[in-house]
């Protein structure tokens, strides 16, 4: 079976998952300049289940687009919005609602990489019950390179059809995002996307790339309620 018909049967199994346990996928929400999220003014775009993106970020894409500009900014506020530990690889969040900035493969980085706050797959450790504004930009280039985002209490590691294994989870950032428009990465434009979500349960949950082979491959980081 060709990577195109396997990841369309994966996600036909993970929308039949959800229907049946009455999980209803996270959706990207747009920014409306509230100090949520990012700066005010840029959408990060709807979301839903389904899509394939295999194709850099262009007139189809129904998410958010960023100029590098505006992603600069973005890499800038991400190291603002929570306690950074460089020695133990971890952001530590505080407060009701948090927002937390995160992009996919920053350029300078290992590939098939999350990164926060200028770490890679950081341990993230938020409040229990807080509200949690959670943006994606992906900043990868080149085939197969869309990424989206589940957490997850199903542990590493992760097996090449990792929506298998994960299911819905308590999140999601879906579509998968397409990669950037160019290989130049001043003059590209990337996809973005935001969801909303309440951290409820107190417990070590896993953030994790959907799109198949990169979780197995080492794309994703841990995520802890506390």
């Amino acid at each position: 079976m060709s990577y195109r018909k396997l990841t369309a049967l994966c996600r036909t199994i993970v929308v039949a998952v959800v229907s049946v346990l009455g999980v209803a996928s996270v959706r990207a929400q747009p920014y409306g300049g509230n100090g949520h999220g990012m700066m005010g003014g840029y959408g990060m775009g709807p979301g839903m289940m389904g899509g394939f993106a295999d194709h850099p970020v262009d007139s189809t894409w129904q998410g958010g687009v960023f100029t590098h500009a505006q992603v600069v900014k973005y890499l800038h506020d991400s190291a603002h919005q929570g306690r950074v530990d460089t020695k133990a690889n971890a952001v530590a969040y505080s407060g009701t609602e948090i927002t937390i900035n995160m992009v996919t493969v920053q350029p300078g980085h290992d590939d098939q990489t999350f990164e926060v706050a200028g770490l890679t797959n950081p341990t993230l450790v938020v409040p229990r019950g807080a509200t949690v504004h959670l943006n994606l930009v992906n900043m990868d280039y080149g085939g197969n390179m869309e990424h989206g985002l589940i957490i997850t209490p199903a542990p590493p590691p992760y097996p090449y059809m990792s929506m298998m294994y994960t299911g819905p989870g308590l999140a999601q950032v879906e579509p998968l995002l397409p990669w950037r428009s160019k290989k130049d990465i001043g003059q590209a434009q990337y996809a973005a996307l935001s969801t909303t979500f309440i951290a409820r349960d107190a417990g070590t949950y896993w953030y994790v790339c959907p799109t198949p082979q990169h979780a197995e491959e080492g794309m994703y980081g841990k995520f802890v309620v506390r």
